[in-house]
């Protein structure tokens, strides 16, 4: 009787450490699991988190934002458009700073000397920059209080 009851002491105590160690098992792996979820959050969020400037703002600061996924406003530089098949190479300019955009890519029919641009890509050494994305605003005829965007934009970030 007394061999059967340290018998029986024995197998709970060593289920017990087992079922802990499983138990620790799953823990580690839940947490590689969140960790592993939170790097694929943290990478993707380059993607979906864009700053937004002027070419003038971007210049000012341009270390700061070469290599990173931006978008650059500005107008087309009036000469500065040439195209060979489908990669365009222009000039855009804000406040007499200007830089040049490489676009490969359909652009729309908007797109043309003098109009508002908004290109979205990344920034190289120089005054280069790649877009990977073009915008051509409309023209300000159709903004209800009469400025061009760049102007609104402006005289917002004066107030």
């Amino acid at each position: 009787m007394a061999y059967s009851a340290l018998m029986s002491q024995e197998n709970s105590l060593g289920e017990t450490g087992k079922n802990q160690g499983i138990r620790w098992g799953w823990i580690i792996f839940g947490l590689i699991a969140v960790a592993l979820a939170a790097t694929l959050v943290l990478m993707q969020r380059e993607g979906t988190f864009q700053y937004y400037m002027t070419v003038s703002e971007y210049l000012e600061q341009q270390s700061k934002y070469e290599g990173s996924k931006i978008k650059l406003a500005g107008k087309v530089k009036a000469g500065s458009i040439t195209q060979t098949g489908s990669h365009y190479q222009f000039t855009v300019e804000d406040r007499a700073k200007e830089i040049s955009v490489s676009f490969n890519g359909i652009v729309p029919d908007t797109f043309k000397e003098g109009v508002d641009v908004v290109v979205e890509g990344r920034g190289q050494s120089g005054n280069e920059f790649e877009a990977v994305s073009l915008l051509a605003k409309c023209a300000s005829k159709y903004q209800t209080d009469g400025l061009p965007p760049l102007e609104q934009m402006r005289s917002k970030s004066r107030n």
